[in-house]
């Protein structure tokens, strides 16, 4: 199938309606095909206002961030300072410091790039500013509990890609914004794009929406715009147009190529990033993750993927090099993700022919559910008690600190989709998602881990 450019009227009818349907303030979206690119945007910046989002307008891209990233971190490996296979701490000064410190000082470059590090990675990061952000917020990663051991399982960790940033400023001897503007923004001359909010804020750009309260989906503007700068290089803070970030997706279409005929990243690095590494459990999502990228199509043609979410700004990257195709969409509030889903889903299908992982329906299989009844616990904020009753699984969630302020606890039914996967709902969401339960070594008996949004929580 040879896919042939949109007409442009018809991906912008396809937002309209899709902003329209799911309650979004404000979109932008562009499809990126050969050296053709389409951008279409809808909706206002700011509910309350009648500033309209335009195809120029500045959106936080949060977690696509990490390919970002992880880019840098290949251009190092290309020019031979770093090797994928190392300890990261080999890297760091100071030194990384864990709970398990044997981790600590084993735990390698390439284990953080596909997110198997092992410990929790959503520790709240502290409002530093300085240039010294993303080494101070490293710094006090003492405390995060281990999950697993490295390189068994997928969980995904924001805190593995602040290392990662670290990384990046202690072998090229600047911060981690400098280093990205270096290597990345001024070589693809993406002038739409910026880390710091003195410099975001000289572009148009949104506010983004989140949930007025833990009960409901309508939306609020959010009161603070980005997060603290010592997440920066796991999504934090940058943020890009529509344009400029298929500007960006092209470097991975083209293998590393610049616009100006300048390697950016061996074709090589580039193919490896696409490389799938390890599996993760959620079949509704990318099935396999490989460095920076979530590999969503194994098979040809293979199809590489990263989205976001922070301060009610969400996004979605979706690439397909063999067609030299790459698709966004920006948002200024999707909670559920469905406009990005939907949007994305269409054009692929429309254009290459091709469906995404969807979450598999209830079946009537019988199971036995002995194996999966348990404590399992993410961090001291977040339990879990699965329970078998009124005969079926129930998830109880005990949620405090910080976490209960944006989620209070709550119990759910898990309804039987396969395998060892059941469906649930997190309040006030109406989309289910899935939790499946994992076995680290792939042995029977009871489950290990239950897997529920891309985190593993272990057995208690």
């Amino acid at each position: 199938m040879t896919p042939t450019m949109p007409d442009p009227a018809t991906l912008r009818g396809r937002l309209d309606e899709l902003a329209a349907k799911h309650g979004v303030p404000g979109a932008t979206a562009g499809v990126r095909l050969g050296d053709h690119t389409e951008v279409v945007a809808t909706g206002v910046t700011r509910l309350g206002t009648e500033v309209p989002v335009t195809p120029d307008t500045v959106f936080l891209i949060a977690s696509i961030t990490k390919v970002w990233t992880a880019t840098l971190v290949m251009q190092l490996v290309d020019e031979g300072r770093v090797d994928v296979d190392a300890p990261v701490t080999d890297y760091l000064d100071p030194p990384l410091r864990l709970t398990d410190q044997k981790v600590a000082e084993t735990v390698t470059v390439g284990q953080l790039l596909c997110h198997t590090g092992g410990f929790y990675g959503d520790a709240t990061e502290p409002g530093f500013r300085g240039d010294d952000a993303v080494q101070r917020t490293v710094a006090g990663y003492g405390g995060l509990a281990q999950l697993h051991p490295p390189g068994t399982l997928f969980s995904y960790s924001n805190a593995g890609y602040n290392i990662l940033g670290r990384l990046v400023e202690c072998v090229t001897s600047s911060t981690w914004d400098e280093a990205l503007e270096a290597r990345l923004l001024e070589p693809l001359g993406l002038t739409d794009t910026a880390t710091l909010p003195e410099r975001i804020m000289t572009h148009p750009h949104v506010v983004g929406h989140e949930p007025a309260g833990p009960d409901t989906l309508t939306l609020r503007p959010v009161t603070s715009w980005l997060d603290p700068r010592g997440s920066g290089p796991c999504g934090g803070t940058l943020a890009t147009s529509a344009r400029d970030l298929l500007g960006f997706a092209a470097l991975h279409l083209r293998d590393g190529l610049a616009p100006d005929g300048t390697w950016l990243l061996e074709a090589a690095s580039a193919a490896a990033m696409r490389e799938p590494r390890i599996v993760q459990p959620d079949p509704s999502m990318s099935p396999r993750w490989g460095w920076g990228w979530a590999v969503e199509r194994v098979d040809a043609p293979r199809v590489v993927e990263h989205g976001g979410n922070t301060c009610g700004q969400e996004s979605q990257l979706t690439v397909v090099p063999e067609h030299d195709l790459a698709v966004c969409v920006l948002t200024n509030g999707d909670a559920q993700g469905l406009l990005r889903e939907q949007f994305v889903s269409g054009v692929l299908a429309d254009l290459v022919g091709i469906s995404q992982p969807r979450l598999p329906e209830p079946v009537d299989d019988p199971v036995d559910v002995a194996p999966f009844v348990g404590a399992y616990r993410r961090s001291e904020e977040i339990q879990i008690e699965v329970t078998e009753s009124d005969g079926g699984l129930h998830a109880a969630f005990t949620t405090s600190g910080e976490i209960a302020e944006r989620v209070p606890s709550f119990t759910s039914p898990l309804t039987y989709a396969g395998g060892t996967t059941f469906r649930m709902t997190l309040p006030p969401m109406t989309k289910p998602i899935a939790a499946t339960f994992v076995h680290e070594d792939e042995a029977t008996g009871p489950a290990t881990h239950l897997a529920i949004g891309l985190r593993v929580a272990p057995r208690v």
